[in-house]
């Protein structure tokens, strides 16, 4: 199991009305066993949330963690917020669009607006599939001290079933890519929030090595230690 509200919840911000974050409680094809694997498509959508608040995602939480463990699904959710008056105001022309090509119904709109729409925050996940620190470590230096522009630009350490998500700012990606041309960097990609016990096949297998949690957002308070308190969000 591996529960990141915690790690989550500083990276929210409301600055304006209608401020939002998507959650997504998804269900993988590939994370259930052989034998109880359907006919439903690769990945499918057990429900969704507009986080607007920081309230109301811990009110939902609970409800979160059961559904993900019910289903054996994961929870995801968008770290790149997005307004309500932006996706209503391109709701209307896509509507329009849909009726004038001859489609009158106009369900999942909301999704389809919210999945193509430009995203208020500039944050990108560099996805590192492995558990290694060495290996984690060097990524993590190599993107604050050699990638443009200057100083921190590492967010967040999120957990996952395979090694860690890295909350970046925008940063050189071709001078990332080359020395880590293998790395994916996931510019519109939500990250993982929580991942059920229900999946839990190997305890040693599935869980992030604790030391490397730990070490990488040592680094990454030490690099912000010194900053103003009103930029000290993370």
């Amino acid at each position: 199991m591996i529960n990141n509200l915690a790690l989550i919840k500083p990276l929210l911000n409301f600055d304006n009305e209608g401020d939002f974050y998507m959650l997504y409680i998804f269900k993988r094809k590939k994370d259930q066993p052989e034998g109880e694997r359907d006919n439903h498509q690769s990945v499918r959508t057990i429900k969704t949330y507009c986080i607007d608040n920081v309230e109301y995602l811990e009110k939902r939480y609970e409800e979160i963690q059961q559904l993900c463990e019910m289903f054996k699904a994961r929870a995801y959710i968008h770290i790149q917020k997005q307004n309500h008056k932006d996706v209503a105001m391109n709701m209307i022309t896509e509507i329009v669009n849909r009726i004038q090509s001859g489609q009158i119904n106009q369900k999942h709109v909301f999704d389809s607006v919210v999945g193509q729409i430009k995203t208020q925050e500039k944050r990108w996940i560099v996805d590192i599939d492995t558990k290694s620190w060495m290996t984690g470590h060097a990524i993590y230096q190599f993107i604050n001290d050699e990638c443009r522009p200057k100083g921190n630009k590492i967010e967040a350490v999120i957990p996952t079933k395979s090694g860690f998500h890295l909350i970046t700012k925008r940063f050189d990606v071709q001078e990332f890519k080359k020395q880590y041309s293998d790395i994916d960097i996931q510019k519109k990609n939500p990250t993982l929030l929580y991942y059920p016990s229900s999946l839990d096949t190997a305890v040693m297998n599935e869980t992030l090595d604790a030391d490397l949690t730990e070490e990488m957002n040592k680094l990454l308070i030490n690099k912000i230690g010194n900053q103003p308190q009103q930029h000290r969000q993370w």
